[in-house]
């Protein structure tokens, strides 16, 4: 029997990598850094296995999982978040072949992860982009000083890297005018390195989630978001299957094949509500937090990804999915609704059409739906959800929600 090692116990999308595997009969052994998790409450998880934390010891992270891939016979392992996908990347040739197999090599991954050569890519490519300035190395240009170009946002290039030898999460920033911005990038450390500077896109967010074999489009997926938090754009809470949008899909592919990609990728578009161009935000090179999406819509990614790895000869049609199919996050729906209630539209940064206080109250409580499923809350496997809602009623009497 197939044995694979999912890390990042505590995603959701570990979390649905293990059911979808699981279901298939694939013997899976879940990794987190407790000794509980999300993914690990699941009834589909033959084994939990702990390590060390990635950010504050990586060394000994890759360590745990070498020696856990050999303890445990796995054939696979799937890294889930950023930083496993870096840190495993980066000592590839000390993990067994045949264990990497599901992922991209190095560069490729770096590349695609990388926002400033992404975008760099996607514009000699002819994908749209919003109006970007790329500041190297921290370094302003005089060209944002113009106050009708504000608000702007500020992107650094990679989701995690290193600052004075440790490694941390960045964020996306907005920016009002210049002095705003001046003051960000002189108090904001990882700023120092490559970002982006780019108009604000008003409009939906889409995506194509893709598996790919060396190039070749295997399978395409394509979705909307409804609701995300925080409300202004974020993590989707609500999302829905699309039909495959030719121009969309297009540039995804076109994307995928420059680089030979291998295995599966998320590419993340908005959509301008004003000029329907949909603009490239990021590429995911890893499985993405609303990959439950596409398991209950019918196309099973982690599956797919495993006949690949395995050397499984299969076919696909590459949009043979359910359209209309809606995935929730109640937890992530709530802090949607709880953000909505206690803050104003301005401090939430939202356009003039975003629903009101009401309208969200009432979508919210509309809890049943034939062509709804919940993410975590799942009446065959309710462990997770268990696990998931003690959790955040622990964090909300802290006061942490």
């Amino acid at each position: 029997m197939m044995r694979v090692l999912i890390t990042d116990g505590n995603e959701r999308s570990s979390l649905a990598v293990t059911r979808a595997l699981g279901a298939e009969g694939i013997n899976v052994v879940v990794g987190a850094e407790t000794d509980r998790s999300l993914a690990g409450s699941s009834r589909y998880c033959n084994k939990r296995f702990r390590y060390p934390s990635a950010y504050t010891e990586p060394k000994g992270f890759i360590d745990a999982l070498i020696a856990g891939i050999r303890q445990e016979h796995v054939d696979f392992i799937i890294p889930i978040s950023d930083m496993a996908m870096q840190l495993i990347a980066d000592r590839r040739d000390e993990f067994p072949e045949k264990a990497t197999r599901p992922m991209p090599d190095q560069a490729t991954y770096e590349t695609v992860s990388d926002k400033f050569r992404l975008s760099k890519m996607a514009g000699e490519l002819g994908v749209p982009i919003p109006d970007t300035v790329f500041v190297e190395n921290g370094r302003l240009p005089t060209s944002c000083s113009s106050a009708g170009m504000f608000p702007l946002i500020v992107k650094p290039a990679k989701s995690r890297t290193k600052v004075d030898g440790n490694w941390v999460a960045t964020n996306v920033h907005r920016v009002s005018n210049r002095e705003d911005l001046e003051r960000l990038f002189g108090e904001v450390r990882y700023l120092s390195q490559n970002s982006l500077i780019q108009r604000i896109i008003e409009g939906e967010g889409q995506g194509i989630f893709a598996l790919f074999d060396r190039g070749a489009p295997l399978a395409l997926f394509a979705h909307r978001r409804i609701r995300e938090k925080p409300p202004a754009g974020g993590v989707s809470v609500l999302r829905e299957s699309i039909k495959l949008p030719k121009e969309m899909a297009d540039y995804a592919v076109r994307l995928l094949t420059q680089v030979a990609w291998h295995g599966v990728a998320m590419v993340e578009f908005k959509i301008e509500r004003s000029t329907g161009i949909p603009y490239l935000m990021e590429i995911n090179g890893r499985f993405w937090g609303s990959l439950q999406l596409a398991i209950d819509a019918g196309m099973n990614f982690p599956a797919l990804l495993m006949k690949l790895a395995s050397g499984k000869r299969f076919e696909t049609d590459l949009s043979k999915y359910r359209i209309g199919t809606k995935s929730r996050w109640l937890l992530g729906d709530l802090d949607h609704l709880l953000a909505r209630i206690r803050k104003s539209d301005r401090d939430l940064n939202l356009p003039s059409d975003y629903p009101s206080r009401w309208a969200c109250v009432k979508e919210f409580c509309r809890l049943f739906d034939k062509n709804t499923f919940y993410e975590v809350e799942r009446w065959s496997d309710r462990g997770p959800g268990y696990f998931e809602w003690a959790h955040y009623l622990s964090t909300l009497m802290r006061g942490s929600v």
